[in-house]
C-alpha cells in the first residue's frame, strides 16, 4: 500500500476513533532520535531476505493462536517465515518456536520480545500517539530493529506500508517484501481477546471492550483489501 492510498485510510481511521494525529507525529520523530542515537537497526535487506519467495506465517494473539502454533509445530518445514503479531511471540516461544520477525507497537509481554530479539528476531517497532513511554523505556534495549510509523509521511528511518494493527501490519509487511504466499495463524477478528493480547487479564480470553473490537474489525478490513489488492495470495490456516 503506498502512502497517498494509506493516507486516506488514516484519516478516516482518525475520525472514526477520535485521534488525533499531533501525537503520532511526535511519537514517530521520537522513535527516529532514538534510532539514530543508538543505531540499532538494520537495512531492510535484512527483512527482504526473510521474506521474499517465501511462505510466510503470520501469527496474530486471536483464540485459535495456540492451535495454529501446535500444528505449525507438527508440520515445521525449514523454508518458512514466521512473522509474531506482538504478543503471538509468547506462545511461539512456548513452543521453541523463534519466530523470524516481530511487529510490535511494544504493548504486549515485553519479556518475550525482548527474549525473542535476543534469539535473533528482526523486531518492526511502531510508533504510534499512546505508546510513548514505550518507545522510550524498550527501544534502546532491542537491537536489529526496523522503525514504523502510521503518520502518513516519509520519514528516513520509519517504514510505512499500511495498517493498523500488529496483525494486518504483518501482512503488509509480508506483501511489501514479495511473499510467495501468506498464512494467517491466530488471526480471527472476532469479539475475544487472549492473555497473549492483553497479558493483564483475569483469564485466558476473555471479551474484548469496544474499541478492541472495532480495531479487530479494521484489521479485518486491512486483510481482505490486501486480498483483492495485493500480489501475494492470503490464506488462513486450518
Amino acid at each position: 500500500m503506498d502512502l497517498k492510498t494509506w493516507g486516506s485510510f488514516y484519516e478516516k481511521i482518525l475520525d472514526d476513533f477520535g485521534y488525533g494525529s499531533a501525537e503520532d507525529l511526535k511519537s514517530a520523530e521520537l522513535l527516529e532520535e532514538i534510532i539514530e542515537k543508538f543505531k540499532n537497526n538494520v537495512n531492510l535487506s535484512e527483512i527482504s531476505k526473510k521474506i521474499f519467495g517465501k511462505e510466510v506465517y503470520v501469527f496474530g494473539a486471536g483464540p485459535s493462536l495456540k492451535k495454529h502454533v501446535l500444528n505449525l509445530k507438527e508440520n515445521m518445514n525449514q523454508d518458512i517465515t514466521i512473522i509474531a503479531a506482538d504478543g503471538a511471540t509468547k506462545a511461539l516461544l512456548e513452543e521453541n518456536i523463534v519466530p523470524d520477525i516481530i511487529v510490535s507497537d511494544l504493548d504486549g509481554d515485553i519479556n518475550s520480545i525482548l527474549k525473542s530479539n535476543d534469539l535473533g528476531s528482526i523486531v518492526v517497532a511502531h510508533a504510534h500517539g499512546d505508546n510513548i513511554d514505550k518507545l522510550e523505556k524498550y527501544i534502546e534495549l532491542l537491537k536489529n530493529i526496523v522503525g514504523s510509523t502510521q503518520f502518513p509521511k516519509k520519514f528516513d528511518f520509519l517504514i510505512n506500508y499500511g495498517g493498523f494493527t500488529d496483525g494486518d501490519r504483518c501482512c503488509f509487511l509480508a506483501e511489501e517484501f514479495g511473499a510467495k504466499k501468506i498464512i494467517l495463524c491466530g488471526m480471527d477478528f472476532g469479539i475475544y481477546v487472549t492473555k497473549y493480547s492483553r497479558p493483564n487479564i483475569e483469564n485466558d480470553v476473555e471479551l474484548a471492550d469496544e474499541v478492541k473490537v472495532k480495531k479487530l474489525k479494521y484489521a479485518e478490513m486491512f486483510v481482505n483489501w490486501l486480498i483483492e489488492n495485493g500480489n501475494s495470495p492470503v490464506e488462513f490456516m486450518a
